[in-house]
């Protein structure tokens, strides 16, 4: 067996060279999928025998597969090429407010293992009861190539500092941080809602688009903008926190210690908040009947059941969510918004207020062609974006 061809001699020139056509070549597979060495060629500018020669050694190291020959009438039927699935193995840590979910996929997004730890991400041990839970799972995992972190906050882009949830970083470490050097492998921290953009972006409703917006309605409210086919970052990574731009001038205290964030009228926080008001002030519900702690699943299912108070309270999240995408539509005219996060299973009770805000406020040329959807990828598209993004990180770092 040859050398892998993505552990060359950096300080070669030539190496290096071969190098960044390896990744190339792995890169196109990853994001199209099986094809034929011409297809390859023609993608990449580069030559049939080039193409063939570097395959070569990429399936002699099990990157890369055979996956049969195409269909064709007539002549030689061109042999198809795809990406060995099962040559690693990437973790997922996806983080939220009450869970961290822990998901080890292939190199095409086949879930290997899911496993959820019960943790709210403020718990002051909570990195310790992390890296237990996966000191176990890597004994079992043993072909673990990178780790990817999804969580909430503002994630700073080049350490991976969480601002918002600071626990999660460790004497000036960030959680990213603190696993590549418990583990010594390489781990890459992204935003949950761009996070969920790349995975709609890449499998989903996004897939075909240059423009686009995703709306992550947890119990905050975040905002992925795709403009002109490129996800925007910002300068630190914190771009898109649409959660804390202030509507209501008189409003509520936010949790980040400013007033009337469009957090406070429009994420599932707001959303239970206004329900133990409403039931504090004698307000006739069938949320009266479940005689505990209402949940948030509770509101929802009281108001698709057709609880009049309930369907008020959506309504009025819908609305004030409309008011503040109305200032982001006009600022990137996108030809789709698409709804994620806990509050979509509201479906079109959400929604349906929600495109009816965006017709009250926005002008009329920018809604001619704009398109408001619930995500039908569930969580998957933030898992499967981590992992793109993990994938396309590792691919920089053997280029580089």
């Amino acid at each position: 067996m040859s050398s892998d061809p993505l552990f060359l001699s950096p300080q070669s020139l030539v190496d290096s060279k071969k190098r960044i056509s390896f990744t190339k070549i792995l890169a196109e597979l990853y994001k199209n999928g099986s094809t034929s060495i011409a297809n390859l060629a023609k993608e990449l500018h580069t030559s049939v025998p080039s193409i063939t020669a570097m395959l070569a050694d990429l399936i002699d190291n099990g990157w890369v597969m055979e996956t049969g020959s195409a269909k064709t009438k007539s002549g030689r039927r061109p042999v198809f090429y795809d990406l060995n699935p099962n040559k690693k193995s990437i973790l997922v840590i996806d983080v939220n407010l009450y869970e961290t979910n822990f998901i080890f996929l292939n190199l095409r997004n086949k879930i290997d293992t899911k496993t959820t730890l019960k943790i709210k991400i403020a718990d002051t041990k909570y990195l310790t009861e992390v890296c237990k839970e996966i000191d176990n799972l890597l004994k079992i995992n043993k072909q673990t190539w990178a780790v990817g972190i999804s969580a909430p906050g503002l994630i700073e882009s080049k350490r991976g500092i969480n601002f918002t949830h600071e626990n999660l970083n460790q004497e000036g470490l960030s959680f990213g941080e603190v696993l590549n050097s418990r583990y010594s492998l390489p781990v890459y921290s992204i935003n949950d809602t761009r996070a969920s953009l790349l995975g709609e972006h890449h499998f989903g409703l996004v897939k075909e688009k240059m423009n686009a917006l995703l709306v992550n309605l947890d119990w905050g409210v975040g905002l992925g903008i795709l403009h002109n086919g490129v996800i925007v970052e910002g300068t630190d990574g914190f771009a898109g926190e649409i959660g804390h731009v202030q509507v209501t001038p008189n409003g509520k205290l936010c949790k980040c210690g400013k007033v009337g964030c469009l957090e406070t009228v429009a994420s599932a926080s707001a959303l239970i908040a206004r329900a133990h008001e409403g039931i504090n002030d004698g307000k006739a519900t069938s949320l009266l009947k479940l005689k505990k702690e209402i949940e948030l699943k509770d509101v929802i299912n009281a108001a698709l059941k057709g609880d009049e108070f309930s369907i008020d309270i959506i309504y009025d999240i819908g609305r004030e969510l409309g008011k503040g995408l109305s200032t982001a539509v006009h600022l990137f005219n996108p030809e789709i918004i698409i709804v994620d996060g806990i509050l979509k299973t509201a479906g079109d009770l959400i929604v349906s207020t929600l495109k009816q805000s965006i017709q009250k406020y926005c002008l009329a040329p920018f809604k001619q062609n704009l398109a408001v959807q619930v995500s039908p990828l569930s969580e998957e598209a933030k898992v499967f974006g981590t992992k793109s993004f993990v994938f396309q990180r590792m691919m920089d770092f053997y280029a580089s």
